[in-house]
């Protein structure tokens, strides 16, 4: 038992005083031995009586906790009741999150990242990548982790790259997000997430992911998807690692030969997906793996790149390959400007294009007649009409076209038929960027619904509703038929 005395062996009748003609050794001689008379026996109040049974130690221990921690009667209803907005904050643990973009477009809008949007890639073939809308901020690509495959030692010369090491198990999603927004260029991280920039710059990359692993806002965020179960899941396996580490060190006592034995069988255990980030920076294309300890530059962008995703997909591929038909399962995200930006431009340039080519043939009379045949398809001068897509008048009124644009406005302008076939094109063009911009409003409340949809806890309800299915006899009835 550890930790525990062990008693001394019942004394037998020589440790009793003696005739002086009993020879003893020196030592025993010269010690003075007074044995007392046994006392009466009296039994203490946390004594148990001897007819009474024993009870087991472990159940003592669990009601004397249970106690201390004034646990509620039904702890399975507490389980399953909805987590609250104080429970996700006040959990110090991060949650594994599905490869859905839905979820990571919600934590960058809660991190204050602006007109920035999360795509999932059903290729990796540079057609799809090329159909991406530029900038492209960085990759995440998610795989299953293996720490036997090789993967070098990375740089120690980084630059002006910011990388953050993971540092606490389930957050690699937010850290591969955070190792790219923080590197993206001319990105409006907002004011909490810029703040934390500058106060980390000078942190090593370990330190650096410390500070993110305990900072509430960023942990909260990323928490927010969260069930309760999700929660009490993440806490057993915490426990149950606890637990293995404990009982293997018990066992082996951290030997060498055990050690390298648990080495070698690494490959058998069943590891966790992971999420790295890719990211061009100081014209070097970078792979930052959270839980590697630096960050490793694969290539240099050429002058001649027209997209750094060039260099970065062959590494992509290579990792594929690397687990050849071992698993399937790889999922590969691009962070891109927001398109709803995008169209927003594009519904001004089209309008503001429209406004100026009449202007220019106000006083062509067959021009104007055609023109006044045809409703307009946005009346730019009425903020009813604008309020759908967050514009005002004055947006349109200090619009500056480009000089291309202009040109082509200028030559139409003095042929009444080739302004009209402009007129058409430009009214074609405002459809589209019409079109385009509601598309993306509905596809951003599709993912809005995907997230509600995340946080909805059943677990409540399920559990009522087998409840009343073992009250009504069902559930009895199913397993003897079964």
């Amino acid at each position: 038992m550890p930790n525990s005395v062990r008693p001394s062996p019942p004394k037998d009748a020589d440790d009793a005083p003696c005739e002086k003609h009993l020879r003893r050794s020196s030592r025993r001689a010269a010690s003075s031995i007074v044995v007392k008379a046994p006392e009466a026996f009296v039994e203490s109040p946390s004594t148990s009586s001897p007819n009474e049974p024993r009870r087991n130690p472990k159940r003592k221990a669990a009601e004397a906790a249970t106690e201390a921690l004034n646990l509620p009667d039904n702890l399975l209803d507490e389980a399953l009741r909805p987590l609250t907005a104080a429970d996700v904050e006040e959990w110090e643990g991060w949650v594994e999150l599905e490869s859905e973009p839905a979820f990571f477009n919600t934590i960058l809008h809660h991190l204050g990242v602006k007109d920035v949007k999360v795509q999932e890639l059903f290729s990796i073939d540079q057609s799809w990548l090329d159909t991406l809308l530029k900038p492209i901020y960085g990759l995440i690509f998610l795989f299953q982790y293996t720490p036997d495959v090789d993967e070098g030692e990375g740089e120690d010369e980084t630059g002006s790259l910011w990388f953050a090491n993971q540092t606490t198990n389930n957050a690699c999603a937010t850290f591969a997000l955070l190792n790219i927004v923080m590197n993206a260029q001319g990105l409006e991280l907002g004011d909490q997430l810029r703040e934390f920039k500058e106060a980390t710059k000078n942190m090593n990359t370990v330190l650096r992911g410390h500070e993110i692993s305990n900072n509430k806002f960023m942990r909260s965020i990323h928490n927010s998807f969260t069930r309760r179960m999700d929660h009490l899941n993440v806490d057993l396996c915490l426990e149950n690692a606890v637990s293995d580490t404990k009982s293997k060190k018990a066992k082996t006592g951290g030997s060498r030969t055990t050690k390298k034995a648990s080495r070698k069988k690494r490959a058998d255990d069943d590891y966790g997906f992971h999420f790295i980030a890719y990211v061009p920076v100081d014209g070097y294309v970078w792979e930052l793996d959270g839980l590697r300890s630096k960050p490793h530059r694969i290539g240099r962008i050429g002058d001649d790149e027209t997209c750094w995703t060039n260099i970065a997909r062959p590494q992509i591929e290579g990792r594929i390959l690397q687990y050849e038909e071992s698993q399937i399962s790889f999922n590969l995200l691009a962070l891109c400007q927001r398109p709803v930006t995008l169209h927003t431009r594009s519904i001004i340039e089209a309008a503001a294009s429209i406004a100026l080519l009449k202007e220019h043939l106000k006083h062509d009379g067959s021009f104007t007649h055609l023109v006044n045949k045809q409703p307009p398809v946005l009346d730019v001068g009425n903020p009813a009409d604008l309020a759908e897509f967050n514009l005002r008048p004055s947006d349109f009124e200090s619009a500056v076209l480009g000089e291309t644009v202009k040109a082509r406005i200028s030559r139409a302008a003095s042929d009444s038929e080739q302004a009209w076939a402009l007129y058409e094109q430009f009214v074609v063009d405002l459809k589209v960027a019409i079109g385009e911009y509601r598309a993306e409003i509905i596809s951003l409340a599709v993912d809005e619904q995907r997230v509600k949809d995340r946080k909805k806890d059943y677990g409540q309800a399920l559990h009522r509703w087998v409840q009343k299915l073992a009250e009504k006899g069902v559930l009895q009835e199913m397993i003897e038929n079964s």
